[in-house]
């Protein structure tokens, strides 16, 4: 099941994330092209999800998008970002606690989608994956696991 995703923009052109692509110097994934294409930002119903190797989870805040404005934007969070996560992860979306919902672009991280935990980053300028938990093999398997959380 894909969530319904809210507050989206609206859709981008295939020239418009290739301006970006080409800007931040990446190439995204055929999946992640084609969600940036359907949606621009926003928030997914439902919004939870676990880890593949943990007992925990969270949940989706936002998407990010391109010319979304101050906030929730890819690039902004690309370059917040560049030199605390690994160069073969992108930042796609946050969660209530800023945590961020990462892609691989590269490697044997291609196309999965990983978890950022801010409050276990490691100090210093060189980003490892310590901090780094994986979510889903793939964009397609993310979104259809996510699930409405009971509070």
């Amino acid at each position: 099941m894909t969530p319904k995703v809210h507050d989206s923009i609206g859709s981008n052109s295939i020239n418009a994330i290739e301006k970006l692509e080409n800007h931040l110097g990446v190439r995204f994934t055929l999946q992640y092209r084609e969600f940036l294409s359907k949606y621009n930002g926003g928030y997914p119903e439902p919004d939870g999800f676990l880890f593949k190797n943990r007992i925990d989870g969270s949940s989706v805040d936002r998407f990010l998008g391109i010319n979304v404005g101050e906030h929730n934007n890819l690039e902004d969070y690309f370059f917040t970002y560049k030199n605390r996560i690994s160069k073969k992860l992108f930042p796609i979306a946050h969660d209530p606690g800023g945590n961020l919902i990462l892609i691989g672009l590269s490697g044997e991280e291609l196309d999965k989608i990983y978890f950022w935990d801010h409050e276990e980053e490691a100090d210093g300028w060189n980003p490892d994956m310590t901090n780094v938990y994986l979510i889903a093999d793939n964009l397609e398997e993310f979104l259809s696991g996510l699930y409405e959380i009971d509070i």
